[in-house]
């Protein structure tokens, strides 16, 4: 995943703690129904469960979105609950905690369960302010988990969904069809909610990769599209096609990408992806998009299918954690830019550029060696205000590793197998079995590809917080690595001038330089770089930092660190032997 600040994006979730009635193994019929309201301010759902027979239910609210690891209790978001009996009286209800319901049938067989979503605290559901008017609304996004009640310890029925939308208006999702272009059907409640929905006025745009459907929808409320639609499509095809190469076949019988504009970032999801994009980037470049597309594409697999064994079926209601985030996050930015420079869309010099910025990212932080990128992977649904900034990423690090392994892998089998086979290891004997991996999988599953053994390797880097043989391994593909370090630091980590990391919560100032500053000047002097400046410096000098956020400058001194700067230096070698050609060559250019 990467944030994606979604247009329209309901926001909602809720905590339970109600335990499921012993009878609850009957299976029940249970449909949705999904009305926009007039006012756009909310959307009504309607939800009837049949053949009960059972004397209660129990209704609850998910409290977090797969793939966004952070427990969201917004059940107080829900309105005007109402649950009536198969002769339309009132049932009662008891509300158990912020997200869960306890339900008295009175024995019947039918109830119909009601309810209106609001908005959120910060944006008006489907609509936003623009100047002294408003914006007329056009459509917008539904987020499944943030929308739709499940019956407790029914999340493996099949779901019908119907959608009730504005004339003129379609939808557009990733469950499976049906001969309503209204109505869709998902095979049990986790994939009913891991679809995104569009509704709205929007443009489409289709593809077919061996005879697989795929949809582009592109949704901008003003309607407008001032970009090349069809050559942005193009480099999708590409993507989508070289991901299916590798694994042989998609898990999937349709597809849909779901562009909203503005917006950045993206989501993945089983059937589908839902990914901002900025229309004068587009513009610019048509390539634009295509790294958060590969990114989310190959998520197809890796998490959605490929996945920790604590990650489906979901618990909705309480933290799931695991420590292969490194895996199914970093792996999956791994193959993701080599999916672009497979297919062209990166030159082989762009991607080694890529891999120094992640390199010098990682290497830079400085507290990277408190933790490792195992324990990264496990904090996720805790991370606080420093810690992206100042320790190991298991975006970024999970990257790296997957590198180095990959080319160990290549090099120890004479070039005969790669990260390649690991991912189409965990394919064959997980997901195509629908079943989780443990936490020490991923090691044993590259040991087995390789017959190499890679104990020790995840023992000091991945357990551990070794810095991984960077230069060693990246030989392998005769890549010539070299360090430039300057010996003093700031005090926190930059991203170029801004200083990273998140804000303190709730908006917390402090005198300390601060997350999203950015340094504007040091002792009352521009600067032309700032390792040129920490070159004439050593640890323990105290500087005058002019810093400036949203317009507002203010002045703070700091104490010069002595943690040193890496700057890596990465080139392609021009005399590698023959297996080193080889590993690169492969590499960089097949899925093989």
């Amino acid at each position: 995943m990467r944030i994606l600040p979604a247009l329209f994006t309901l926001t909602l979730g809720a905590t339970a703690n109600a335990q499921a009635n012993r009878d609850d193994l009957t299976p029940l019929e249970i449909s949705y129904t999904t009305t926009v309201s007039k006012d756009l301010k909310s959307v009504l759902i309607d939800v009837v469960v049949e053949h009960v027979n059972r004397p209660a239910l129990h209704l609850a609210m998910p409290s977090w979105t797969p793939g966004a690891y952070g427990i969201r209790d917004n059940g107080d978001r829900v309105r005007e609950l109402t649950i009536l009996g198969g002769d339309r009286a009132k049932l009662p209800v008891t509300r158990m905690d912020v997200g869960t319901w306890s339900v008295d049938t009175a024995g019947h067989s039918t109830i119909e369960v009601s309810y209106t979503v609001s908005a959120s605290r910060r944006r008006r559901f489907g609509r936003r302010g623009d100047g002294d008017g408003e914006t007329t609304v056009t459509g917008f996004q539904i987020s499944g988990p943030n929308t739709y009640m499940y019956v407790r310890g029914h999340k493996d029925q099949g779901v019908t969904s119907r959608y009730s939308v504005p004339d003129g208006w379609r939808v557009a999702n990733g469950l499976l069809p049906t001969e309503d272009p209204d109505v869709r059907y998902a095979r049990d409640y986790d994939t009913f909610i891991d679809a995104p929905t569009i509704v709205g006025i929007f443009e489409e745009r289709t593809f077919d990769v061996n005879g697989t459907p795929f949809s582009c929808i592109f949704f901008e409320n003003a309607q407008e599209y001032d970009f090349d639609i069809d050559a942005f499509v193009d480099i999708v095809e590409k993507i989508s096609t070289s991901c299916g190469e590798l694994y042989g076949s998609f898990p999937f019988p349709n597809y849909v990408y779901l562009f909203t504009l503005p917006g950045g970032g993206g989501l993945e999801h089983l059937n589908s992806t839902s990914i901002g994009l900025r229309a004068d980037a587009q513009k610019k470049n048509p390539e634009a998009g295509a790294s958060v597309v590969a990114h989310e594409f190959f998520h197809t697999w890796n998490v959605k299918r490929i996945r920790p064994s604590v990650l489906g079926p979901f618990d909705y209601q309480r933290e799931n954690y695991t420590g292969n985030l490194w895996v199914s996050e970093g792996w999956t930015s791994y193959f993701g830019d080599l999916t672009l420079v497979r297919t062209g869309i990166i030159t082989p010099e762009e991607f080694l550029g890529k891999l120094r910025g992640i390199i010098r990212r990682e290497q830079n932080k400085p507290r990277r060696k408190e933790h490792s990128v195992f324990w990264a992977s496990r904090n996720a649904w805790h991370r606080y205000r420093d810690e992206e900034g100042s320790r190991v990423d298991y975006y970024g690090k999970g990257e790296l590793l997957g590198a180095l392994i990959d080319l160990k892998i290549r090099h120890e089998t004479n070039n005969k197998k790669s990260l390649n086979d690991v991912m189409r290891f965990f394919n064959r004997w997980f997901a195509e079995r629908n079943v989780g991996f443990e936490e020490m999988d991923v090691e044993r599953a590259c040991t087995a590809v390789s017959n190499y053994d890679f104990a020790e390797f995840f023992a000091r880097h991945v357990f551990g917080t070794v810095d991984p043989p960077i230069a060693d391994w990246l030989a392998y593909a005769g890549i010539d690595y070299t360090e430039d370090v300057i010996e003093c630091s700031f005090p926190f980590s930059l991203r170029g001038t801004r200083i990273s990391g998140r804000p303190a919560p709730g908006g917390e100032e402090t005198d300390e330089p601060r997350p999203g500053e950015t340094i504007k000047a040091i002792d009352g002097e521009e600067f032309e770089d700032v390792n040129t400046f920490l070159r004439a410096h050593a640890a323990g000098d105290v500087v005058k930092l002019t810093l400036e956020r949203r317009d507002e400058t203010r002045e703070v001194e700091v104490t010069l660190s002595d943690e040193p700067i890496v700057n890596p230096s990465l080139s392609f070698r021009e005399d590698p032997t023959e297996l080193e050609r080889a590993i690169r060559d492969t590499w960089l250019s097949s899925v093989d």
